[in-house]
């Protein structure tokens, strides 16, 4: 996905990881957890062969670069492909 913006702004969405589903629709949630802040509990949900389809996963939050690198490793659920 290519989209024409500055690297900061671009950061800055993807770095506010529970505002997500607010600009990609596919995701439905994106939770942080309160007493693990480096991992985020993510879910998706859309319509496939007339079926109601959601995945969950969780993910650890790796060390960013600012308006660089943001980057996760999913620990359990949909593997990182």
């Amino acid at each position: 996905m290519e989209i024409d913006v500055p690297t900061s702004v671009a950061y800055k969405c993807y770095s506010d990881r529970e505002a997500i589903p607010q600009w990609m629709p596919f995701i439905s949630t994106v939770k942080i957890l309160e007493d693990q802040p480096d991992l985020s509990r993510w879910s998706l949900k859309y319509k496939a062969f007339g079926q109601d389809l959601e995945y969950s996963w969780l993910a650890r939050n790796m060390q960013p670069i600012p308006n660089q690198k943001i980057h996760w490793r999913s620990l359990e659920g949909l593997p990182n492909r």
